[in-house]
């Protein structure tokens, strides 16, 4: 499966820009072969022949050298098909109507999709095979997100579904795919907003996972600290009122 998520989940570190690297200089006219050149002419139309030969072929190669045109390194150029903007995919609208369409007041564009994409390769293996022992497939896992495409807001809402799984299962999948990559990954409880959470935290400088299971939905509120994500959580729909999906028209590099 490939990568889908739409900003760093993991920290902010910028992006690593790409360069081009310059082309090799024009080769140069080898010595060793121009003599082999004259040495056969002159054994068959002789030596003023191969003379004139020889001089004018190093002639015509240096100021053939002299007019190639010369190769430039930029190096703020960037590779334009990696920043090429995903397409928004509006797969399952009914549950981006569980999404909050602002959080302390600032927009959120809404977006879903079928298919377990995760962090990585191996989270999304993990998660594959989770599915497949729950008689799944990838298509069955649904997923909406909420994000600022501006990234002012230092948090962003998944809701994830699976007909037929419990949010709590969904939620132990989650933390068992979240472990291959984070081993250091740390579980605890925390009262939110009236709400018990599990919180998951991935390390110094990175935001955490707040996950609220609702029904058999599974939240997962990415953010900085409590406070945001307590804002996030008091922004969600109320359960069975969920606000109809809107497709936006703008897309996070």
């Amino acid at each position: 499966m490939s990568e889908r998520d739409v900003r760093s989940r993991r920290g902010s570190a910028d992006r690593v820009e790409l360069t081009r690297r310059p082309a090799p200089p024009p080769r140069s006219v080898n010595t060793w072969q121009v003599l082999a050149i004259v040495a056969l002419i002159a054994a068959t139309a002789g030596w003023t022949t191969a003379a004139v030969l020889a001089l004018r072929d190093t002639s015509s190669a240096a100021v053939a050298a002299e007019d190639a045109p010369e190769d430039t390194f930029d190096p703020n150029a960037t590779d334009e098909a990696a920043d090429a903007p995903l397409a928004e995919t509006h797969d399952v609208p009914e549950l981006e109507g569980l999404l909050p369409t602002e959080v302390s007041g600032t927009a959120l564009v809404r977006e879903s999709w079928a298919g377990a994409v995760l962090d990585s390769d191996a989270a999304n293996a993990s998660m594959d095979a989770f599915l497949t022992k729950a008689g799944k497939t990838q298509a069955d896992f649904q997923i909406a997100q909420a994000y600022d495409p501006e990234q002012t807001l230092d948090a962003s809402v998944r809701v994830y579904h699976v007909t037929g799984i419990t949010a709590a299962a969904i939620q132990d999948a989650l933390i068992e795919a979240w472990k291959g990559d984070y081993p250091d990954l740390t579980i605890s409880r925390v009262t939110l907003d009236g709400k018990e959470i599990t919180k998951g935290g991935f390390g110094e400088d990175t935001e955490s996972s707040y996950l609220y299971q609702r029904g058999d939905h599974l939240y997962d509120i990415e953010a900085a600290d409590d406070k945001v994500a307590t804002a996030a959580l008091a922004a969600l729909p109320a359960a069975g009122a969920a606000a109809s999906p809107a497709a936006s028209a703008s897309r996070a590099p």
